[in-house]
C-alpha cells in the first residue's frame, strides 16, 4: 500500500505556518521542502524555522548546496527521512555517513533529467529515491509522465528500496505513479489549492490504497 505524504513548500514563516495548519487535521506523513537559493533559484524558510506536526512522521528534502555543513540543525529537527540532490554541490559520504550515525534514513533526489544509469551506484546504499517529475521548488507544473520508467529500473537495483514520486500530482498522475510501482505520492498544490484540502487527501490515498 502506499502513502500520500502533503508537501510544504514556503516562502516565508506565515505561509509555512498556513500551510502546516491546512494539513494538519488528516496528514500521516509530511514532505518537508527547504531550498536555500543556490542549488536553485527559489529560498524557502530555512532549517531554523521548520517544525513538525507532533506524532507525524516527516520527510526532509533539502533542494541546498552543502547541506553536509548543516548537520546540526538537520539532525536537531527529528526527521525520520533526509533527501539530497545527486545534483546538488555536496559531499554524499560524509552527509550519508552523518546521517546513519544518529539513525536517520538516506534519501537521494533525483531530477528529470538525470537517468537512474547516473545514480545506480548509491542506490544499494540509500534508504528512499526520491524522483522529480515536475518543476524543482515550485508547486504544480507539467508532470514529466516520461519519468516514470525510473521506479522499475531503481526497483531492478534495489528492490527493497521505497520510492517516492514528486511534481505534478494530482488524481490522474497518482494512479500512473502508483501504477508504475510507487510506494509515496509526495503531493502539493493539489491538496493545498483545493477547497477542502481533506477531499483532495482523501481522493489520492483513495488511489494510492488501491481503490
Amino acid at each position: 500500500m502506499a502513502v500520500v505524504a502533503p508537501t510544504i513548500l514556503a516562502s516565508t514563516p506565515a505561509d509555512y505556518a498556513e500551510r502546516i495548519d491546512r494539513v494538519k487535521p488528516f496528514a500521516k506523513r509530511l514532505h518537508i521542502d527547504v531550498c536555500d537559493g543556490v542549488f536553485i533559484d527559489v529560498k524557502t524558510v530555512g532549517l531554523s524555522q521548520v517544525y513538525d506536526i507532533d506524532g507525524v512522521p516527516f520527510d526532509l528534502h533539502l533542494m541546498m548546496s552543502h547541506p553536509e555543513g548543516q548537520i546540526e540543525n538537520i539532525v536537531s529537527l527529528q526527521p525520520s527521512l533526509v533527501i539530497f540532490h545527486f545534483e546538488a554541490d555536496v559531499d554524499r559520504e560524509a552527509l550519508m555517513r552523518e546521517l546513519r550515525s544518529f539513525e536517520i534514513r538516506v534519501g537521494l533526489a533525483v531530477n528529470p533529467e538525470t537517468t537512474i544509469e547516473q545514480v545506480k551506484e548509491l542506490l544499494p546504499r540509500i534508504d528512499h529515491l526520491l524522483i522529480f517529475t515536475g518543476r524543482l521548488g515550485h508547486n504544480g507544473g507539467e508532470f514529466r509522465v516520461d519519468c516514470l520508467e525510473k521506479i522499475a529500473q531503481a526497483r531492478a537495483i534495489n528492490p527493497s528500496l521505497e520510492i517516492g514520486v514528486d511534481g505534478g500530482i494530482d488524481q490522474e498522475t497518482g494512479r500512473m505513479a502508483i501504477e508504475s510501482g510507487a510506494d509515496l505520492l509526495n503531493c502539493g498544490s493539489f491538496i493545498h489549492d483545493h477547497s477542502d484540502p481533506e477531499i483532495a487527501y482523501i481522493a489520492l490515498e483513495a488511489i494510492a490504497d488501491g481503490v
